[in-house]
This record gives structure tokens, C-alpha cells and sequence, in this order.
């Protein structure tokens, strides 16, 4: 078993397609969730345009709320779903089985405020069997769930329910998804004398609910966890956690990035405050629950994200994605852009590979061979309207732009990302966004140096903890 992450960012050392000169304002955006289309062939990001707007990183809203979605042949964005749902859009799951139409099966999760009350929705969304279109949503429950603020979301991966955690206390709701109208919870109970603000996350694994243990400092605590078996719900249980035999444990972090397959919990980056500055991680880690020991992985993210997020999809493909802020040669100096890394073979962490075969780091961004005359990848674009609308990477009298930079083979641990579309296709059409008055792509945020001299933006902690399970 070999640990392979590819950055599936955009096409390397290839042209831009098409499409990206009408959707690329959305590699700007900051995105709540993402899940893989059924076939494999496409994400769908989450989008909420107040969240977008209240980051500080990306300037104006860049659309309406609902999914945008990356094809992951061409290696851009390709379509926009408006998605019409009371509250900001929080968390989106993948059913195991497609849509009644033939594509895609979500749950989607959104969060309304209402006198001063925070309620969660929950609903059903099934896509046409071309993924570019909702073909149904429906509730599935019959009112919303009344919550004191703090809430985790997940899914299970033995059957299709979703289970919601929140306060006061430690409240638990199980939802049917596979439900054919809106019905009530299938359990909803609480835990005598338990509080979610003493964890730093939840996670489903084979029938129980695995909490993570929280520092008072908010760091997470990877000494321990407490276990809650959904079928006997009255006590949690603690369980201490082991070492890796040659690495020991990982290092205290904040804002990393945690999902769940079958037996572990998979963990990627995050941060350290070093007194002088943030520096970012890169390393992946495995907690087998089984044995509850951790096991570093012998394999590396290509670079350091901003809050990491981890998606694990049905697929076995597992998605590392979030900000970064080193611009490709023609975007916005300032702010930050998206970045998605799709790793293979972390799924079967549970039986990692020898250390022998550990490879250190590859630089944090590829750089552009002087040598072959170092063209930018995105033309030169003085009015700055190559994010602020539609024109995208094309830039202005409709100019073809240069290819993207090439990772060097010999610096980086899976090689060149081979580009894999081709000419446009018009399955996507031409409908969309149409602008975003007053966008202002050189808009600033609040920014700290790190160690590595890098000028990272760091958004106000989220008040929401959440897991997106699979």
C-alpha cells in the first residue's frame, strides 16, 4: 500500500480550460463542505455567501448558496446549483446510493437563527443523473432541531442516519435519511452529567460515537478519547491512546483537519503557535480504533494549508482542501485561494507502509522554470478583472491563457499531475452568476506572520464544531 496525494488544484503544466475564464472566480472562494459525486468524476463545494463574505480573505460574495462544482477531469469549476434552503448552508454528506434519477444522494445540513434561537435544518437533495441539476429536495424531519448553539453533525458509515450532537449538555438526535418524507428522529436523547464543550470533535465509528479530548488551552489532546455506544447511550467511557512504536505522538495542534473511515480516524496538519508565529503542518496521522494507537503516515501534504479540512468519500479517494496563500502567478497578491489535494491510499492507514519509504517534504509551491521562459500560467491582467467577474483566467480581448507551471518530478512526491480534459464541453452550458458588483480582489484581512515567512490569514475560531463522516 503506497500513500500518494495529488494536487488536483488545476491542470499543471497545461492550459487552462475553457470553463475556467467563466467560473474561475470560485478558486477564491471559502467553502463550508465538499463531497464527491457518485461516479468519481466531480465535487461539490458547499458555498454560503455570507460566510464567504465575512472570511476576510476573498473579497465580495462570488454567487448564490449552493453547490459549486469542481470537475475533476478538467480540473476547474464547471457549474453553479443554487440550492433554496431557510439559514446559512453548513454541512453536505454523500448517501452510498444514488438519487431515485440516477446521480448524486446529499444531506445537507443548514443553521437558522430564530429570536435568538439557533435551529438546524436537515434535508434530502437528490441531483439528475447528469449531476448539473437538482432534480428533488425534501425535509427530513418535520421541524427543525432546536440546539444551544454549540452542534457536531455527522454521518454513519454503517447505515444511513445522521446523528446531530449539541448543548446544552450532550443532546443526540439519529436522523433517517433514506426516509421517503419528512419524519421525526429515529432516537433523540441526552447524556446524564456530559457536556460537547469538553470535546474538541465527534466522530462515528462502527456503532459508537468517538469523541476527541480538548486541552484547556483548545488544543486538541491526542492522549485520549471517550467512546458513546449509540445503542447503549447512558455512560462515555474513556480510552487511553498509544504512541506510534517509532514516532511517538503527534504534536499538540490546533485547526487540523479529522475525518473517519471504517476502524481509524485520520488526521492532517493543523497548526502550532511557536511564540514568534504559526507554523503550518503537514503530516497525516491515523488513530486505529481498534487498538487506539496512532500511527504516523509515511507521506506529506504538498503544502501547508490554512485550516486544513479533511473529506473521506465512499470512493476510498480522501480530499485535504482548504486555503492557501501563495497566488498562482496572475491572481491577487493578497488573500488567499483554494486548494484541493486528493490522497489515495489513506483510507487502508490502518496498515501503513514501512517508514523506510518516508520522502520529506516537496517545497510549498511549485515555481516556474526560468530556463524554459518562465511564461505566468495566467496572463497579465492590470484591471484586476480576471477574479472580480466572469472573465476569469481568459483576461481582457478574450486572450487564451499561457499554460499553468509544471510541478518538477523531482521535487515532489507523486510527480506531474497529468491534465486529463479536454476541449470544452457543453454538457455544462452557459447559465451561472452573473458578476459581483464592487468585488475588490486586493480586499485584506488580518494577517500573521509565520515561520516560514509566509503572510497567513486566520478567520475568528468558529464557534461550530463539526466532523463530516462518511
Amino acid at each position: 500500500m503506497q500513500v500518494n496525494s495529488e494536487d488536483v488544484t488545476v491542470a499543471w503544466g497545461q492550459a487552462p480550460h475553457p470553463l475556467d475564464s467563466q467560473y474561475g472566480k470560485w478558486r477564491m472562494a471559502v467553502f463550508q463542505d465538499v463531497q464527491e459525486s457518485i461516479d468519481g468524476t466531480k465535487l461539490y463545494f458547499l458555498y454560503d455567501p455570507q460566510a464567504d463574505e465575512q472570511s476576510g480573505t476573498s473579497g465580495q460574495r462570488k454567487g448564490y448558496p449552493g453547490l459549486i462544482i469542481f470537475d475533476l477531469n478538467f480540473k476547474c469549476f464547471a457549474g453553479e446549483i443554487s440550492v433554496h434552503s431557510p439559514g446559512k448552508m453548513k454541512f453536505l454528506f454523500a448517501l452510498k446510493c444514488p438519487s431515485p434519477q440516477g446521480g448524486s444522494a446529499f444531506v445537507l445540513v443548514t443553521e437558522e437563527e430564530v429570536y435568538g434561537q439557533v435551529r438546524l435544518n436537515v434535508s434530502r437533495i437528490d441531483l439528475a443523473q447528469d449531476g448539473l441539476s437538482i432534480a428533488n429536495v425534501r425535509p427530513l424531519i418535520p421541524s427543525a432541531l432546536t440546539i444551544g448553539g454549540e452542534y457536531i453533525c455527522s454521518m454513519r458509515e454503517d447505515q444511513p442516519e445522521i446523528v446531530v450532537m449539541a448543548n446544552p449538555g450532550l443532546q443526540i438526535w439519529r436522523i433517517n435519511c433514506m426516509a421517503e418524507s419528512a419524519q421525526p428522529p429515529v432516537a433523540q436523547f441526552s447524556v446524564p452529567g456530559a457536556d460537547l464543550n469538553h470535546f474538541y470533535d465527534g466522530f462515528l465509528n462502527n456503532g459508537n460515537i468517538i469523541f476527541l479530548s480538548a486541552t484547556p488551552d483548545g488544543h486538541f489532546d491526542n492522549t485520549r478519547v471517550h467512546l458513546l455506544n449509540l445503542n447503549n447511550p447512558q455512560h462515555i467511557t474513556s480510552q487511553n491512546c498509544s504512541g506510534d512504536p517509532q514516532r511517538g505522538m503527534p504534536i499538540p495542534r490546533k485547526q487540523c483537519g479529522f475525518d473517519s473511515v471504517t476502524n481509524a480516524i485520520l488526521m492532517a496538519g493543523g497548526e502550532v503557535d511557536r511564540g514568534h508565529g504559526y507554523e503550518r503542518l503537514i503530516d497525516y496521522w491515523v488513530l486505529n480504533t481498534q487498538t487506539f494507537q496512532w500511527l504516523q503516515i509515511p507521506s506529506q501534504m504538498p503544502c501547508p494549508l490554512i485550516e486544513p479540512r479533511l473529506t473521506a468519500c465512499h470512493s476510498g479517494n480522501i480530499y485535504v482542501w482548504g486555503d492557501f496563500d501563495q497566488p498562482l502567478p496572475g491572481m491577487p497578491e493578497h488573500g488567499t485561494h483554494l486548494r484541493i489535494l486528493r490522497v489515495t491510499g489513506l483510507e487502508k492507514a490502518s496498515h501503513p507502509p514501512a517508514y523506510s519509504s518516508y520522502n520529506p517534504a516537496p517545497p510549498a509551491y511549485p515555481s516556474l522554470d526560468e530556463k524554459s521562459g518562465g511564461n505566468p500560467p495566467y496572463p497579465s491582467n492590470p484591471s484586476n478583472q480576471g477574479y472580480g467577474g466572469n472573465q476569469g483566467y481568459g483576461g481582457p480581448g478574450g486572450q487564451q491563457a499561457p499554460p499553468y507551471p509544471s510541478y518538477n518530478p523531482n521535487q515532489s512526491n507523486y510527480g506531474n499531475a497529468g491534465y486529463q480534459g479536454g476541449q470544452s464541453n457543453d454538457q455544462y452550458g452557459n447559465g451561472g452568476y452573473s458578476g459581483q458588483p464592487g468585488f475588490d480582489p486586493n480586499q485584506q484581512g488580518s494577517y500573521t506572520q509565520t515561520s516560514d515567512g509566509q503572510n497567513a490569514y486566520y478567520p475568528t475560531q468558529k464557534k461550530k464544531k463539526s466532523c463530516s463522516i462518511q
